[in-house]
């Protein structure tokens, strides 16, 4: 994978266009640090490839939810606990909203 400061994507987009040829994927990177990702698409199915990203996307996110709440020990909560809450939960719902 090629990497190239956004300086050297902004002033020479001819040499970000070859490394995308040649490497199918540049990071862009901020003061040394990764900021962005460059994916070169030609001939390929526009849709599939934002539907993969999106997917993927989905998953880092419930990857992060999942290591969350293992540092906050919320892991460890038994079905009792979790029905508990969910009970609390509707009753609590149920008293503001007779109407619904």
């Amino acid at each position: 994978m090629q990497f190239l400061s956004v300086r050297e994507f902004n002033s020479s987009l001819r040499k970000t266009r070859e490394a995308l040829r040649m490497h199918k994927k540049v990071v862009l990177t901020c003061n040394g640090k990764p900021s962005m990702l460059v994916l070169d698409i030609a001939g390929q199915n526009f849709e599939n490839v934002l539907d993969t990203i999106n997917r993927a996307e989905a998953i880092n996110l419930l990857d992060n939810i999942q290591l969350q709440a293992s540092r906050a020990n919320l892991d460890e909560t038994s079905l009792d606990e979790i029905n508990k809450e969910i009970k609390q939960y509707r009753k609590g719902k149920s008293k503001k909203c007779k109407s619904c």
